[in-house]
């Protein structure tokens, strides 16, 4: 049966001093080069190439309205000149979101190596245990921090990718990630958000617990079978309470010897304020994951026989199946709707046309 051991005090937390500084003003054009070079950007990617590809652009669409308004052609064909505007624009408006996301990247950057952490740009295939990231062919992170200070390890960044695995497919949206590590292994436990679901949960087996109180409303744990009484002893509800002080696009997955705070990829981890809530938030999770965990015994491990070193049992290290995101549901049903509505109007759209036109 498993069971857990009387739970330990949460130690008191030391002071911890983060240098907020560098999120505080826009980097210039000097920064933002220096920061391309040192990220080891792709000299295609960087901000002056882009920005000469933006401009050679829009002078080439000039050129061409011009050159067709002198042989006439605009005079006959004006919708030629509005593909033309149409375009410059949607050149102009990338390389607007292009410069925006570099400078917030480039702040994260600054933060990061002010405060003595690691920094990169661009991480792929990280493999991550997460569920969030399971069912990611290849997953992109953009803007990781990463601290290896014992009181506050943590990494964070955002996470894109259009995912699948043998021939299911997903479609994960982005979101934000706070990777926190735990004391030791315990099982996989996920503190699901009903509002807005991160982690593909549909067609994961396992129990559903419905949590008490204000709770209920925003979070629902699923843990393997056998494991609930497990789950009540590391999601405490001051646990509870401090993910739910993000609002509602927090969730939090417990799964090997790592804890995930998964937010929505809006989140701006380059604004001050935003920052510091996180780190606050991350530092005292881990605190008290850590005193949780470090106490954590699952009985049922005893029972494997040759398998030295397993601390959780084998029913309690993954939920079963494989998570689906409503997501790629809505996604897969849109897909089959649009194929039905064109095969229909194909057999049948002639004759409905017909009986419309007397």
């Amino acid at each position: 049966m498993t069971g857990a051991t009387p739970s330990a005090p949460v130690p008191p937390a030391d002071p911890i001093r983060v240098d907020l500084s560098p999120l505080r003003s826009a980097p210039g054009i000097r920064t933002l080069l220096g920061y391309e070079r040192a990220a080891g950007i792709p000299l295609h990617r960087r901000f002056l190439v882009v920005l000469a590809g933006v401009l050679l652009l829009t002078a080439a669409i000039v050129v061409g309205l011009w050159w067709l308004g002198r042989i006439g052609v605009l005079a006959r064909v004006p919708l030629i000149a509005a593909f033309g505007v149409g375009y410059g624009l949607l050149g102009a408006a990338g390389f607007l979101w292009y410069a925006v996301a570099l400078s917030r990247r480039t702040k994260l950057a600054l933060f990061a190596w002010t405060n003595g952490w690691a920094y990169a740009d661009l991480l792929q295939g990280t493999r991550r245990p997460g569920g969030a990231f399971a069912r990611m062919r290849r997953s992109v992170e953009r803007g990781v921090v990463a601290s290896d200070d014992p009181r506050i390890p943590f990494e964070l960044g955002t996470a894109h990718s259009v995912g699948s695995r043998d021939e299911g497919a997903t479609l994960q949206r982005p979101f934000a990630f706070v990777e926190l590590p735990l004391a030791a292994k315990v099982p996989h436990i996920v503190l699901r958000n009903r509002r807005r679901s991160i982690v593909p949960t549909l067609g994961l087996r396992g129990a559903r617990m419905d949590l008490e109180g204000h709770f209920a409303t925003t979070f629902q744990l699923l843990v393997p079978e056998g494991y609930q009484r497990d789950a009540l002893y590391l999601f405490t509800p001051d646990l509870m309470a401090r993910v739910l002080d993000l609002g509602s696009g927090g969730e939090l997955e417990l799964v090997e010897d790592r804890a995930y705070l998964y937010l929505p990829a809006r989140t701006r981890f380059d604004e001050p304020d935003v920052m510091r809530g996180i780190i606050e938030l991350a530092e005292e999770l881990h605190r008290r994951l850590a005193a949780r965990t470090a106490a954590y015994r699952d009985e049922t491990a005893r029972q494997i026989a040759h398998a030295e070193g397993v601390t959780i049992g084998l029913g309690g290290q993954r939920l079963g199946g494989q998570g689906v995101s409503l997501l790629a549901v809505a996604a897969t049903a849109a897909a089959v709707i649009l194929s039905a509505g064109i095969t229909a109007f194909a057999l049948f759209g002639g004759n409905l046309l017909r009986s419309f036109g007397g």
